[in-house]
Formats: structure tokens, sequence, C-alpha cells
């Protein structure tokens, strides 16, 4: 069961109810909202393993702990007996969808429970990342979050309403694609240690945020930018470096996400690393911004 949690905890995810409102759905952002309701209540009667299956697209990821293809992953996995041993559940509390409505993401609580009573519950947050397919339906592309040290709180309870990100008059450059446009984050990701060379990594990376960031990191509550100040140390000597490896862009130009691996360094010493996923969004200016950021780090296996 131990083996399950941890398992969970590297494909699971983020964020929180305490944010400002974001205003009305729209018929998008209801139907992904839904979708990801759905997705829980399958896994709560069929379990894990047929819930992947069922609701990830094809080339969907997750991570163990680096990315993998979540449905070669979990076909490799014996199917799960009932009743199920263990419930996991969650529910979206916050998200986004592009303007063109094919890509959108929900973040919010999942739970839990070893119905054998064995093991302890364990709760964090997720983070999903889904893409309309050809058939109009919405399937995961990705998934990543937290969990692990991670007590329960209010903010896991399920239940309640849905908020929409803020929504604003986004600017998309003549000229942009999404080829280009991913071309671009990706290329901006693998510049940043550079550009971090005369500010420090702090303050680079807090000036890639949205004023409206969510930071996601393991034991800690989803909160706003400030706090990457608990992981990241203020200071020129400081580097934080990604690598990028995937992401998309929508075919309206205006959301986006990439993921990778990162290292930390401090004094020319590794301080930390692992992997990565950001959302972007244009904003007003036309300029990408992180709204949701992820940075996990690599444990050292325990028996």
């Amino acid at each position: 069961m131990r083996r399950i949690i941890s398992l969970l905890l590297a494909t699971l995810f983020l964020t929180a109810a305490a944010f400002p409102q974001g205003g009305k759905l729209s018929s998008a952002q209801r139907e992904l909202m839904e979708t990801e309701k759905a997705f829980a209540r399958y896994c709560v009667e069929n379990g894990i393993r047929a819930a992947w299956l069922e609701f990830f697209a094809d080339d969907g990821i997750i991570f163990q702990p680096g990315p993998v293809n979540s449905k070669e992953y979990y076909r490799k996995r014996a199917p799960q007996a009932k009743p199920l041993r263990a419930t996991l559940n969650w529910e979206p509390q916050y998200g986004d969808v592009s303007e063109a409505g094919d890509l959108g993401y929900n973040i919010g609580p999942w739970n839990f429970v070893d119905n054998t009573g064995k093991e302890p519950d364990a709760h964090g947050y997720f983070m999903s990342i889904w893409r309309r397919q050809p058939d109009g339906k919405w399937k995961v592309a990705l998934d990543f979050g937290t969990g692990a040290g991670v007590a329960p709180t209010a903010d896991h309870a399920l239940g309640k309403a849905y908020q929409p990100a803020r929504q604003y008059k986004v600017k998309v450059p003549a000229g942009s694609n999404p080829a280009t446009d991913l071309q671009r984050l990706t290329e901006m990701e693998r510049q940043f240690a550079r550009g971090a060379q005369s500010t420090g990594a702090l303050a680079a990376y807090l000036a890639q945020f949205s004023k409206d960031v969510r930071v996601m990191r393991a034991g800690m509550a989803p909160a706003d930018k400030e706090l990457v100040r608990s992981y990241i140390p203020a200071g020129k000597e400081v580097s934080l470096a990604f690598t990028p490896i995937g992401g998309e862009v929508a075919k309206s130009c205006d959301l986006g996400y990439t993921y990778g691996s990162y290292e930390l360094q401090e004094g020319g010493q590794t301080k930390e690393k692992g992997y990565y996923a950001h959302i972007w969004k244009r904003d007003e200016s036309g300029r990408w911004r992180i709204v949701v950021t992820n940075v996990e780090k690599v444990e050292k296996k325990r028996n």
C-alpha cells in the first residue's frame, strides 16, 4: 500500500480555495469542470488504473518520478479487484480554458483513503491539464501535483464552489501560432539560468509570474508567489536551470504548458533537482506569464 500511495503522490496534484474569484464560468470551463468531476467519480467506483486508462489521452503524461506515458504505465499494472482496497477522490476548485476551447486545466485537493485501515490517509493537491480530442471529448494531457506531508485542512473538504481564473482581454500578437509559441516558451526556460545571473534565480523567477500565480510545493498548501521564497534563496549565487522536455500551446495561442527537469544550485553546489511543470498564459500586453508552477524535487528512495 505504501507503494500505491507513493505512485499517487507522483501522479496527482494541486491548489486552493482561498484565492480571488474569477467570475462566471464559460461553457468550456463548465464542461471541463464537469469532466474532471466525472473522472474522480469513475476513479472512486472503478479504481486508479481503470480511471487513468479511461480519461487520459493516448500521449498523456504522468511523473514516476520523471515523465512517462500514463497509458503505457498503467496497462502494465494488474486490474484492481472490488471491493477496492483504497479510494482516491478529488475535486476541481480552480482552473481556466483557452479561448479556442481546446486546452485547459484544473487544480484542487485530493484525498486518499486506505479502506483496509492498514495505512494512514494521504492528502495533497492536483494539477491536471486537459486537451480536447478530435471527437470533442476532453482527455488529460498531463497530470502533476503534490502530496506527502500535506496535513488535511479545510481546503481538502470537497463540495466547494469552483472558481474560474481571472478573466481579461488577452493580447495575442499577429503571426502567433502554437508551434512557434511553444518554441518561444521552451527557449525562455532554457535561457532562464543565463538571464538570472545578474539578479539571482529568485528575482528572475518572480519576474516570470502572473499577478495571481498559483505556486505549489510538496508538503505545503498552494499559495501565491511568495511561497517560492521558502525554497529558492535570494542572492546572485543561486541559480535555477530548467531543461524542457515537452509541452503544448492552444490553437488560440493564449494558454500553454511546459514540463521538464530542473536543477537548483547555491554557491556552485546542487541544492536540489527534480521535475517541473509550468502553465503559461498571455497577459494583457501579450507577454507570456506563468500562472501555475510546480517545481518538485526528487527525494531519495526509501525502503
